[in-house]
């Protein structure tokens, strides 16, 4: 018998998962694997048995923090929603909730919108051909500057800020040492930006922002309550997320449409269908280089058919339930008119469900509608094979995307 694999599995350098996942899903059974801490682990794969993992109590991501050595180097507090449980991640979670919810999202789209055609100005030049790298110039800083607008954070601290991100979201390109002092000048930040807005609400000038409506932690409201250190920590990890996910996703979104441009026609002949084409997108295209978030197995159990004992230790991929034939049809396939893609897990489900779900969307759908209105044509300006994959960071996508664009009513 051979030794289990070794996990995370080496990504494909492309949107789709790794190959290696195409197998273990085929065997449907939980499959055994060592982590790269060196603990046994079981991989999750089929759609119903990731939503069973991901939606149940039984499973718990705090448990497997207090046991286990972290996988690299970024300490566990710095994402204090994905490695907690109730009470304390229901707690925190409330108290981030009302920023992000469908409603508030809708009354930031005029400045979604707005702020995207200043970025795509800026990025052209008002020129009527030109080329231009779109991860540098768009997809990034788009997500970037939104977050910062939710949280508070001064736009002009954003190139000190991603200079740091990097490090941080960095799975083996940086030292145990280049990682912990990254951490320690991020917290001492977001600690001051903290409490200077926390003063200037105490002077009777609150901002009207996340971090601050954290930072006064409302005393009649006692289970909203948060720390100082939660509410950096917090900070920090919204910032991170806020950005680094959805640039990513939405330069991955853009390198499928140059690929397949009958389908950018299509939606730039026809917005309403963004929407739809998006939510297919973030099926098809695997964003998390390190596979899933590990959780212990606190009582006996049962998954894709087998026993799973207490003490456990399991890992849901929801890539590879993103592409289960079980629940999608042609699953390998990218299909903006499938029927059933609202049962993909790309935001994840149940109590870890992405409490920016609703804000990324907008983004995307936002980033993509404004690149297709602004540009008549779009296609790499290097070979394909020339792109360079983020292989070292947790977050899957290209450092860069070179572009060659002609303004949309201008001769190609």
């Amino acid at each position: 018998m051979t030794d289990p694999a070794r996990f995370p599995f080496p990504p494909a350098d492309d949107v789709r998962p790794p190959d290696a996942y195409r197998e273990v899903l085929r065997t449907g059974a939980p499959h055994p694997v060592h982590l790269s801490s060196g603990q046994p682990a079981l991989l999750v794969t089929r759609h119903e048995d990731v939503t069973a993992v991901l939606g149940d109590d039984r499973f718990s991501r705090a448990g497997y923090t207090e046991l286990a050595r972290p996988l690299f180097a970024r300490r566990t507090e710095s994402v204090l929603l994905a490695t907690a449980d109730a009470p304390d991640h229901t707690r925190r979670r409330r108290a981030i909730l009302p920023a992000f919810t469908a409603r508030r999202v809708r009354l930031l789209r005029p400045r979604l919108e707005a702020l995207a055609e200043r970025l795509l100005d800026d990025l052209t030049g008002g020129a009527a051909t030109g080329e231009a790298d779109l991860v540098g110039g768009f997809t990034v800083p788009f997500p970037m500057q939104v977050v910062s607008e939710v949280l508070g954070v001064p736009v002009e601290d954003g190139t000190m800020l991603r200079a740091e991100v990097d490090i941080l979201m960095s799975t083996s390109g940086h030292t145990r040492e280049e990682v912990a002092a990254a951490q320690a000048r991020t917290d001492a930040y977001f600690a001051a930006l903290v409490a200077g807005k926390r003063r200037a609400a105490e002077a009777g000038h609150p901002a009207d922002d996340l971090l601050t409506r954290l930072a006064l932690r409302p005393d009649d409201d006692p289970a909203l309550r948060l720390s100082d250190r939660e509410v950096v920590a917090l900070g920090s990890g919204m910032l991170m997320a806020g950005y680094e996910t959805t640039g990513n996703s939405l330069g991955m979104c853009v390198l499928l449409l140059l690929r397949h441009p009958a389908l950018a026609r299509t939606l730039r002949e026809h917005p309403e269908r963004i929407p739809a084409a998006v939510e297919e997108m973030l099926r098809f295209t695997s964003l998390n280089n390190t596979g899933g978030a590990p959780h212990l197995v606190t009582e006996d159990t049962e998954l894709g058919g087998c026993p799973v004992a207490a003490g456990r230790i399991v890992v849901p991929l929801t890539d590879t339930a993103n592409r289960d034939p079980a629940v999608f049809t042609d699953p390998d396939v990218l299909d903006p008119d499938r029927p059933d893609v609202a049962a993909h897990l790309a935001f994840g489900h149940g109590r870890h469900l992405c409490l920016g779900a609703e804000l990324a969307r907008a983004e995307l759908r936002t980033g993509l509608g404004a690149l297709l209105r602004r540009f008549g044509t779009l296609e790499l300006a290097v070979p394909e094979e020339a792109l360079e994959w983020r292989r070292t960071m947790f977050i899957n996508g290209v450092r860069r995307l070179p572009v060659r664009w002609t303004a949309a009513g201008r001769p190609a």
